[in-house]
């Protein structure tokens, strides 16, 4: 949809907390999606300020949005957004009684997929919503999650370009969950990157394989 030459950038916080930074010609976007309730062993950070969060679940008391500073718009619900030139589509499949929100980010020339908490997998309907999706962005640990042999069934049936792996373990969690080398054996033969950050242009997006971008928590 858009086509500067921005570099557009990721961040992890912890579960399926991302940091989302755009931009639309002079316009600098950031967007956060499901803020966490600190524990012990991982904090949301304090300084995090956003123009638009997005919940993967309707229900908004199941996140820590008074974490997130600044005045953001809250997107809660399937449907149509634009917030500084970034787009954003909630969907669900109306059949779907559960009340998890799958999001698709336009910006930069660059289609983004979150999957937040999902726990199944994406009906019909919702993945031929899903075509052509550069980034995934999607759980991977398990219990409440999808696991990580269901996010690799996933992936195979989106085959996005990058793949990023959220909701896993880290040392010290309240939640059980599996770790991301469980994921990356399931993936199979792909080429993996470690990193802080993922910086993404539309020209540098990998063509004839598959990354997995595994993020340190920022």
């Amino acid at each position: 949809m858009l086509g500067f030459a921005c570099n557009m950038q990721l961040f992890w916080h912890g579960y399926s907390s991302i940091r989302i930074e755009a931009k639309n010609g002079d316009q600098s976007c950031t967007i956060i999606t499901d803020p966490f309730e600190n524990e012990s062993a991982i904090r949301f950070p304090r300084t995090v300020e956003s123009d638009a969060v997005l919940l993967s679940k309707e229900d908004r008391y199941l996140f820590n949005l008074e974490g997130v500073n600044g005045s953001p718009f809250i997107i809660s619900r399937p449907g149509e957004y634009e917030v500084k030139g970034v787009f954003v589509n909630g969907i669900k499949d109306p059949k779907i009684a559960e009340d998890n929100i799958i999001y698709r980010i336009f910006a930069e020339g660059i289609s983004v997929a979150f999957f937040g908490q999902l726990k199944r997998r994406p009906t019909n309907d919702e993945l031929e919503r899903l075509e052509r999706v550069d980034v995934l962005m999607l759980p991977v640990g398990g219990g409440d999650v999808m696991d990580s042999s269901l996010a690799a069934e996933v992936i195979s049936d989106i085959e996005p370009r990058i793949v990023v792996p959220l909701y896993y373990d880290l040392p010290g969690l309240k939640k059980s969950l599996g770790n991301v080398e469980t994921f990356c054996k399931h993936i199979g033969s792909c080429q993996r990157e470690n990193m802080n950050r993922l910086k993404i242009q539309q020209k540098d997006l990998p063509a004839d394989t598959m990354l997995v971008a595994v993020l340190e928590r920022a």
